[in-house]
C-alpha cells in the first residue's frame, strides 16, 4: 500500500483556511484527503506525535470539523485511526540538539520553516526503514515548490496537489524578491 505524508496545509487549504488557495485548490485538497480516508494510502507521522499534535491544534481550533466536504472530516477519521495500522504507520524522528531540526535532515533543508522539517523527516525515515517511498503532499506552500529540485536530489517526491495555484504564488513570491528598477 502506498504512503503519504500530510503537510498540515493540506487539511487548512481543504477546510478553506487558506486565503491564497482557489476555490478549485480547496476542492482538490478535499478530495485528495478523502481518497486516503477510502484506503488508497497510508498516513506516516512521527511516533512522538508532533505532527498529530498539530494536527489536533487545528481540529480544536475550528468548529467546522464535523463538515463531510472539508479537512475536518479527514482530521476526525485521522484522530480515530491514527493507532490502525491499516490507515497509518508512525515513525521515529530524532530532533536535532539546538530543537530547530531534525538529526535525519540533510543541510540542505536546513532554510526551509523549520515547522516543515517534521514532515521531511518523517518521509525520510519512513524509506530508511520500509524501503519505500512516501509521498509528501504539498497544497500551497510557495517555499516547497521553489525547492522542488532540492527534493529530487534527495530523492522524496512531493506532490503539489494544487500545482497551478502554488506556481503562480511561486512567481509572484519570485518577482516580490526582485529589485525594482
Amino acid at each position: 500500500m502506498n504512503a503519504v505524508v500530510v503537510d498540515t496545509n493540506v487539511i487548512l487549504t481543504a477546510k478553506g483556511m487558506s486565503e491564497q488557495a482557489r476555490d478549485e485548490c480547496v476542492t482538490a485538497c478535499q478530495e485528495r484527503l478523502n481518497e486516503i480516508i477510502e484506503g488508497s494510502e497510508k498516513v506516516v507521522i512521527d511516533d512522538n506525535w508532533i505532527i498529530l499534535g498539530e494536527y489536533i491544534d487545528y481540529l480544536e481550533d475550528d468548529d467546522s470539523t464535523t463538515d463531510t466536504r472539508n479537512g475536518g472530516h479527514f482530521l476526525e477519521w485521522f484522530i480515530r485511526n491514527y493507532e490502525n495500522s491499516e490507515a497509518c504507520v508512525q515513525v521515529p524522528i530524532n530532533p536535532s540538539a539546538d530543537g530547530t531540526s531534525f538529526e535525519e535532515l540533510s543541510n540542505e533543508f536546513s532554510p526551509f520553516d523549520s515547522d516543515d522539517h517534521k514532515f521531511i523527516a518523517v518521509a525520510v525515515v519512513y524509506e530508511d526503514v520500509y524501503q519505500q517511498k512516501a509521498t509528501i503532499l504539498q497544497s500551497v506552500d510557495s517555499q516547497w515548490y521553489e525547492a522542488r529540485q532540492v527534493f529530487i536530489e534527495n530523492n522524496l517526491i512531493v506532490e503539489f496537489i494544487c500545482e497551478e495555484n502554488i506556481r503562480y504564488l511561486h512567481e509572484r513570491r519570485k518577482e516580490r524578491r526582485q529589485p525594482k528598477k
